[in-house]
């Protein structure tokens, strides 16, 4: 018998030895079912029982030392099933007068459709957030939710209303929740983006200038540093030469903020801005922000329009590139709300959360809205 088959046989049986052992990644189930991927470059024994329920001690959060087959420290937790919650806010004065019109006084708060598209379409579950609730609310959310959303509308940012109370209420949470070491994603949209403004800067009045913005799609004016900002280094070259040149954001406020009114504010140190604008007047306008050190985004402009909003006599952007530009930024937003680990207490109490609950009203049917579907709340 030559060397060579004597050999084989050990070979095979060495091999196949080694099969239970594996570089790959750990999933790891949490309370709401297959929730949280770890990521490890390491090798992990697949039949080992001890080291199933060293996983299951992280998953709860009660992780203790072992000496054996222990998850590196280095190993990134990503959740599979983010889940993000969307602000509601008072009807507008014309969605008031449509309701009462068509017996639908009864619902006091909404919000619009296109934003619960914009992140499903990303990979995310949502969950809406009412108004008007008490601090015990807002922290069962807040400790549950994996990102949160403020949206464009069309109320006060201030306490005073309860779009700005419950906003006030959740930045502060997001805030401490950064600065603890847990990632919590905000994005903010127009109305939001002004209202992320404000907060971040001590609830200072007289920050929001006069400006002609109302159904303008425009290209961005990007900042140097752009190539450094987490919403737009990794932005395909195609888009990013569009997102300059071609009208593809589009702009439907009244309000600004101004460069030197950002500036003003204090706020340099925390935020970048990376792209500025100018309004029909060529009134200079910061446009995009983002957070140096926290997952905060707010934008002036709307990404959700460009795919799911289609009033006939509006400006909004439709064509490929532009809904590329909306699919970016929801997967930068989704991505971020993947590194956060809240969950629910279990898959039943987050159903009872969900916006699938809900039924979209078509409101382009009941009157000219800005808006083709909302979802209602009373």
């Amino acid at each position: 018998m030559s060397r060579t088959r004597i050999i084989l046989p050990w070979v095979f049986l060495v091999c196949m030895s080694l099969l239970p052992w594996t570089s790959q990644s750990l999933r790891v189930k949490s309370s709401t079912g297959d929730n949280v991927l770890i990521i490890a470059n390491t090798f992990v024994p697949t039949t080992n029982d001890s080291s199933t329920r060293e996983i299951e001690r992280m998953s709860n959060g009660t992780h203790e030392s072992s000496e054996n087959h222990t998850v590196p420290k280095s190993a990134q937790a990503v959740n599979l099933r983010p889940v993000i919650g969307i602000l509601s806010q008072e009807p507008s004065r014309s969605l008031q007068r449509a309701l009462q019109r068509h017996n639908m006084s009864s619902y006091t708060s909404y919000i619009a459709a296109s934003y619960v598209k914009t992140v499903e379409a990303a990979g995310a579950r949502v969950v809406p957030i009412m108004i008007n609730k008490d601090a015990e609310y807002y922290k069962k959310l807040a400790t549950s939710l994996n990102g949160i959303l403020f949206p464009g509308g069309a109320v006060s940012v201030t306490n005073s209303s309860g779009y700005g109370a419950a906003g006030d209420a959740l930045y502060q949470m997001v805030m401490a929740s950064n600065a603890r070491g847990q990632p919590m994603p905000l994005w903010a949209t127009c109305l939001g983006f002004e209202m992320l403004v404000y907060l971040a800067a001590g609830r200072k009045n007289n920050l929001l200038t006069s400006c002609a913005a109302i159904d303008r799609a425009v290209p961005l004016h990007l900042q140097p540093g752009w190539q450094e900002s987490k919403l737009w280094k990794d932005a395909s070259p195609e888009l990013l030469q569009a997102v300059q040149s071609q009208n593809i954001t589009y702009n439907f406020h009244k309000f600004c903020v101004t460069p030197e009114t950002f500036r003003k504010l204090d706020v340099n140190d925390s935020y970048y801005v990376s792209s500025l604008n100018t309004d029909d007047n060529s009134l200079p306008y910061v446009s995009t922000i983002e957070h140096k050190t926290y997952p905060i985004y707010g934008t002036q402009w709307h990404p959700e329009k460009n795919s799911y909003e289609w009033r006939s006599d509006a400006k909004i952007p439709h064509s490929p590139v532009a809904v590329d530009l909306e699919r970016h930024v929801s997967k930068v937003f989704v991505q971020e709300a993947r590194s956060n680990n809240n969950s629910f207490n279990s898959e039943a109490e987050l159903e009872s959360y969900l916006i699938y609950n809900y039924s979209p009203v078509y409101m382009a049917k009941l009157y000219k809205s800005s808006f083709q579907q909302c979802y209602l709340f009373k």
